[in-house]
């Protein structure tokens, strides 16, 4: 596990901004950004690559011939898939909410869509409402903000979903 500083977290932030923006401009498509919802400094560690490593194909075998480009990349956000996709943005942003919704691991993923422009096409374009907290019924977003949960309660939420889908996977 490698534990970066908060201004290299920042810093990556605004890489990846910059590295959206070159995606876009390169492959003319939509881009799907998937990471892992995971709390604090220690992005980047083997429980966050293992969940990529299993989404990945996941997620590009769904998209098949629709993919121009994907790159992964490793650093202070952890492991970072971005994939160019040709297909309606708003289409792909519905893809990327039923997994989010539906597959056993969904819930422990970002998976943000960015139009040609570089804007983020949020949930509620679409009608859908926030996402909820992995612990509770509340928005995840009102959680994060008040601190209502341990960074150790997220994260043995995020080892047992991964847990439960590596164990029914080899079943």
């Amino acid at each position: 596990m490698q534990k970066y500083t908060v201004n290299e977290l920042l810093a990556a932030r605004e890489n990846r901004t910059e590295l959206i923006d070159e995606l876009l401009k390169r492959y003319h498509t939509p881009l799907l950004v998937m990471r892992v919802n995971y709390p604090g400094l220690e992005k980047m560690n083997q429980l966050t690559v293992n969940i990529i490593e299993a989404m990945s194909p996941v997620v590009c075998t769904s998209l098949s011939n629709k993919i121009c480009g994907k790159l992964l990349l490793r650093g202070p956000e952890g492991p970072i898939l971005y994939v160019a996709v040709k297909e309606d943005v708003l289409a792909l942003k519905m893809i990327a909410i039923k997994f989010e919704e539906k597959h056993p691991l969904g819930r422990c993923l970002d998976l943000d869509v960015y139009d040609l422009k570089g804007k983020s096409i949020g949930r509620q374009e679409l009608g859908y409402p926030m996402r909820k907290c992995y612990l509770c019924e509340d928005y995840a977003h009102h959680c994060v903000r008040a601190r209502r949960h341990s960074k150790l309660e997220v994260i043995a939420y995020i080892e047992e979903k991964f847990k439960e889908y590596r164990d029914n996977i080899l079943c």
